[in-house]
């Protein structure tokens, strides 16, 4: 006897705003990464081309651009790489961009050769679908909760706190 076929429905990020989708970044990279620190510059605006910035156990620097749009543009890529070059940090060790929507095999190549031109060696370019497969992989839990519609904290220090309580505490 066949069982019938359930479907698993995508996340819809264009149904979030800029704040929500980087809350939702920042929550997983805290869960799925050793940190000495991970700091979250989008959640006030003027970022200066940084979104989250951490740095691992390992010393190594990570910078991560949230995409909520419909589209990533190539320009507006190149133009972030930029910022990011110039910035207080300097090159990270590590430049990922984070996109809800979907990205061409001829634009994530360009961007990760424009990242690799500048001296960035390491550069991940996310779909949302991508993103999405990591969560379901990785914290199903934050997922559950994002999608359910459970508040997350304004402040980088209470996030922290709720992605490192069990669910059980949580009513889930």
């Amino acid at each position: 006897m066949h069982l019938p076929t359930k479907h698993v429905s995508c996340i819809h990020f264009e149904d979030y705003d800029g704040k929500q989708v980087e809350r939702l970044v920042f929550a997983y990279h805290l869960r799925t990464d050793q940190w000495r620190s991970l700091e979250w510059y989008g959640q006030v605006g003027s970022d200066l081309g940084r979104d989250i910035w951490g740095i691992r156990q390992d010393g190594s620097t990570v910078c991560i651009q949230c995409v909520n749009r419909r589209r990533l543009a190539y320009s507006k890529a190149t133009q972030t790489i930029d910022r990011v070059l110039t910035g207080r940090e300097g090159k990270p060790d590590v430049l990922r961009f984070v996109s809800g929507c979907n990205i061409s095999a001829r634009l994530r190549d360009k961007v990760k050769a424009y990242a690799n031109g500048n001296g960035i060696c390491a550069c991940d370019v996310w779909s949302g679908a991508e993103f999405e497969e990591r969560i379901r992989a990785r914290c199903e839990s934050l997922l559950k909760r994002f999608v359910s519609g459970v508040e997350f904290p304004d402040s980088p220090d209470e996030l922290e706190t709720f992605v490192k309580t069990p669910d059980a505490r949580v009513g889930l």
